[in-house]
This record gives C-alpha cells, sequence and structure tokens, in this order.
C-alpha cells in the first residue's frame, strides 16, 4: 500500500514504527490522506499532528486534499482546515461493519 502511495510519513521509536500515514494522488487535483495511524502507546505526543501535518504540506498544489479518516476524530482534522464534507460515499467489502462502526450513514 505504502509503495503505491505518491506521498507517506513515517515515525519511529527506535527501530519500532509507531505511526504512519499515506496519500493517494494524482499530482495535480486530488489528494486524498488515509491509513494514518498512531500506536495507542505513543498517542497524545504530537505523532499524529506531525504525521498530518506533513502529509497536508506534501500535498500543497493539488486543487482539493481529501481526508479518509475513524469516526470522532473531526475536530483533530479540522485544525488542519479540512471541512466535513457532504457529498462522500463509499462502498465497503462489509457495509454492514462500517455503518455499525460510523463509517457510512444506516439510512
Amino acid at each position: 500500500m505504502f509503495g503505491n502511495s505518491l506521498f507517506r510519513a513515517f515515525a519511529f521509536d527506535g527501530a519500532r514504527l509507531v505511526a504512519a500515514g499515506r496519500v493517494l494522488a494524482d499530482g495535480r487535483d486530488c489528494a486524498c490522506l488515509c491509513d494514518i495511524a498512531v500506536l495507542p502507546s505513543h498517542r497524545r505526543i504530537g505523532l499524529g499532528k506531525e504525521v498530518v501535518g506533513r502529509l497536508v504540506r506534501l500535498s500543497r498544489g493539488h486543487r482539493k486534499i481529501i481526508l479518509y479518516s475513524v469516526p470522532g476524530t473531526e475536530s483533530f482534522h479540522e485544525a488542519f482546515g479540512f471541512g466535513r464534507m457532504t457529498t462522500a460515499m463509499a462502498i465497503f467489502e462489509n457495509q454492514a461493519g462500517a455503518t455499525t462502526r460510523g463509517y457510512i450513514n444506516g439510512d
């Protein structure tokens, strides 16, 4: 996954990977931040901010930067300038599971 991404960011604690994120992008119009993760043991120390900030900086120049994130993290991402979309839609391999976890509306 990371090898096929235009941009990526990693954080290590010694040799241990503790945070990561990537951007799928076409180099001009659209960049999508996804798979941003920080180990629970390394949260609340700024690694998530560093990863997202780096990926946003690398994505500048695209006409739009889209973020795919975990429900409940909206306010964290709004601090970077992201706004909630009303038109985003998705097809998941497990639609029922995605609905249960809050990724899609069950309406």
